[in-house]
């Protein structure tokens, strides 16, 4: 997984690392969590989330590496200005870390390590992740340009199934990718990604996700898509997104459920707009035409696309739905 830090910006990024670098290069970790220097769990595909006896010399130790990630994206850093840090690692690796002015007892450090491999639909269809009927079902949908939203909890799979839907995209078509941390890894030829960057220095004018989708719309796009919504700026973002004309617009947001996402994007847009509710809602009745919904399995670990609802005559309406007693997916009346 440390393979790709070879750029000497990220040498001291490699050294602080070090501690990490036996779990980072197993196979089965997808999460690495630094609670404090001495605290540090792993979730594995297979033994699922355990403590580990790892540790980091002392909190300066952290607090040290996460500078470095900082430092190596340009990022402005600042222990009291800045003490929530949302960056990645050049494989795709995302990290959160956050400094001792938000949490007291010490810095922490969640790295979401990024699959070395890209699986598209068929595979998630061996997988069980969904059923072959789904997977030709979803697409058909990519493939004619439908606008989707992509649910689901925390390492609930939602990033892997936006990935493997962009098999789907015909090679003849441009995508821009915008995203406020990059973490997708799009199998499309024809592909611009964006990164925001997030500067709090008072002279550098910020490079914002909004900035973002206004030069994507000059860099002749067939399909933009925007990374995870996590605030108001990224919901109000992919609101614009679906009215440039283009088709084939997706993100992904945390929800309990397709209804529960749609709810969210409802509210996280109202946050930066001025429309009332009801037009926003209208608005995306119009634009989205796939709700997804992603969960993990709490027994197994393993993930399921458990809900596509669509959108017809301007409502949201259940298409597909998983059975976890059966283990199999119904088409809904």
């Amino acid at each position: 997984m440390l393979t790709a830090l070879t750029d000497s910006d990220w040498e001291l990024v490699r050294f602080y690392l070090a501690p990490l670098r036996a779990l980072m290069e197993r196979e089965q970790v997808t999460n690495i969590m630094v609670n404090r220097y001495d605290d540090i769990w792993a979730d594995d595909l297979e033994r699922g989330m355990y403590r580990t006896e790892l540790r980091f010399a002392d909190d300066a130790a952290v607090a040290a590496l996460i500078e470095q990630i900082a430092n190596a994206l340009q990022q402005y850093f600042d222990p009291v200005k800045t003490p929530i840090v949302n960056a990645r690692l050049p494989d795709g690796s995302r990290v959160c870390a956050t400094l001792p002015t938000a949490t007291p007892a010490g810095c922490t450090l969640s790295i979401r390590l990024h699959r070395r491999y890209q699986l598209d639909l068929e595979q998630l269809a061996r997988v069980n992740t969904l059923d072959a009927g789904l997977a030709t079902f979803l697409s058909a949908a990519v493939a004619r340009g439908d606008n989707l939203l992509v649910s689901g909890a925390t390492n609930s799979g939602k990033t892997t199934l936006l990935s493997a839907l962009s098999c789907a995209i015909p090679p003849s078509e441009r995508v821009v990718l915008c995203e406020d941390v990059a973490e997708l890894r799009l199998k499309v030829a024809n592909v611009v990604r964006m990164e925001a960057q997030q500067r709090d220095d008072g002279v550098s004018e910020p490079l914002s996700l909004e900035l973002l989708l206004t030069t994507a719309l000059r860099q002749r796009p067939d399909r933009i898509i925007i990374g995870e919504i996590r605030a108001a700026a990224a919901a109000q973002v992919f609101f614009q997104a679906l009215n440039t004309g283009h088709r084939g617009v997706s993100t992904s947001i945390h929800a309990n459920g397709a209804r529960g996402a749609f709810s969210r994007l409802i509210a996280l847009t109202g946050g930066r707009s001025e429309l009332p509710a009801s037009l926003i809602e209208a608005e995306y009745l119009h634009g989205l035409d796939l709700f997804l919904h992603m969960e993990r399995q709490r027994q197994t670990g393993a993930r399921r696309l458990t809900e596509v609802c669509v959108v017809e005559a301007g409502k949201l309406r259940p298409r597909f739905q998983y059975d976890a007693s059966a283990d199999d997916w119904a088409e809904c009346a």
